[in-house]
């Protein structure tokens, strides 16, 4: 992860584009460098495995959210069956977002990352982390950590 900036999203809005995914948390700027193919092949499984209980209108992949003042991506989502778009962006969290960690993020910023999520309204937060042997974590609004 590398912060380049402190901003507003209006700011971000107007950043260049960017090869690799590129996120606003808390007014930092968070570039993410492409991901590999373990991370890609596990986003896909997820991705599948949601769309064939969600439907092609609600489940998504690499799709933004305008999460209170920022940016967020997660690399997997279900976004609620009303999702509000505002300003040609999908507004909230989604209901749930999933996070495929990967080396380039760290703990305190999937952590931080979960906690606007859940702020947001997202309903569970998921994070997998392919390179630990199928671990992973999940939050639920309301509830504490589960492993």
């Amino acid at each position: 992860m590398s912060t380049t900036s402190v901003m507003t999203f209006a700011e971000f809005e107007k950043l260049p584009d960017f090869e690799g995914k590129r996120e606003l948390l808390h007014g930092e700027v968070i570039d993410m460098p492409p991901a590999k193919h373990l991370h890609d092949t596990v986003v896909k499984e997820l991705f599948l495995l949601l769309l064939s209980t969600n439907g092609p209108t609600r489940s998504w992949t690499e799709a933004g959210y305008r999460v209170d003042d920022g940016w967020l991506i997660p690399d997997v989502s279900v976004s609620w069956p009303d999702q509000p778009v505002v300003d040609g962006y999908m507004s909230g969290s989604p209901m749930i977002a999933i996070e495929v960690a990967s080396p380039a993020n760290t703990a305190p910023q999937l952590y931080e990352k979960t906690r606007a999520y859940l702020k947001g309204g997202a309903s569970e937060v998921w994070v997998a982390y392919p390179s630990g042997g199928n671990d992973g974590a999940s939050w639920r609004r309301g509830a504490g950590l589960s492993r």
